[in-house]
């Protein structure tokens, strides 16, 4: 009898600052056959070592997916976080923003950025999965950092 064969989880990274969301989100998409949490960490310049451009390898064992949680705030951590994401854009994974609530410009700048989605934290599991799913494919070609 023939095996068939499966195709290969969607690799997620999540950046979190509260240690509970990170649990949570941990939580809730490792119950999902189809996803693979390969981390969870609470600053985004823990994250940079999973998007590291390899001269050899490229991305190879990156992440699909960075699901990034920021907190809303001042106008100086907002620049800090496009800093952040600039940096990320590097390695071809797909970046989704959660924010505790929907800000128009802070949405426009992220998005030029380069993020791919930009959704509010409070979305339930369902649509969060589905969410990661439809941006697992739209990966761009890794930039090489020079």
């Amino acid at each position: 009898m023939a095996r068939l064969e499966t195709a290969p989880k969607i690799r997620v990274l999540i950046v979190e600052k509260h240690s509970a969301v990170r649990r949570a989100l941990r939580k809730r998409l490792s119950a999902t056959a189809d996803l693979d949490v390969i981390a969870a960490v609470q600053a985004p310049q823990a994250a940079m070592p999973y998007l590291t451009v390899d001269a050899v390898d490229g991305c190879a064992g990156a992440p699909d997916v960075v699901l990034l949680g920021l907190q809303s705030g001042s106008d100086e951590e907002l620049f800090a976080t496009l800093e952040v994401v600039h940096q990320m854009v590097h390695c071809p994974a797909a970046i989704i923003v959660l924010v505790p609530y929907a800000d128009e410009v802070e949405r426009l700048l992220l998005q030029q950025a380069g993020v791919t989605s930009y959704l509010l934290k409070y979305i339930d599991s369902s649509r969060l999965i589905q969410e990661i799913e439809a941006v697992a494919g739209t990966r761009r070609p890794a930039i090489p950092v020079s």
